[in-house]
């Protein structure tokens, strides 16, 4: 492994909220993978990004945000970067099924 390699779940079959902050600790290439678990039919996250995973205020958007697909994968990669902190916000609500968002980065 890289020694600032990250490969982590942001959000875990979740329907709605912020998810988990992590730190990515000088990375320079982010893909996040936004995986639709069954059905669903409507959702969409937002990748967003701070100066402190633990930043309670209104985060920084990256990009667009991503529809959930169902049963399908949207993966979104940006770089290079100097990223400090993420997080996948679910925007619009998942109903039908659930989103897992990961992120894997180096």
């Amino acid at each position: 492994m890289f020694a600032n390699y990250l490969d982590k779940p942001l959000q875990k079959t979740a329907t709605s909220g912020n998810g988990e902050a992590v730190e990515l600790n000088g990375v320079r290439v982010v893909t996040a993978y936004v995986i639709g678990n069954g059905a669903v039919s409507a959702g969409a996250v937002q990748l967003e990004q701070s100066h402190s995973k633990d930043y309670t205020g209104a985060w920084a958007a990256i990009g667009a945000a991503t529809t959930v697909v169902a049963n399908g994968v949207v993966a979104t990669s940006i770089g290079p970067v100097a990223l400090k902190a993420i997080r996948a916000r679910i925007t619009t609500p998942v109903t039908g099924g659930t989103v897992t968002v990961h992120v894997v980065a180096s």
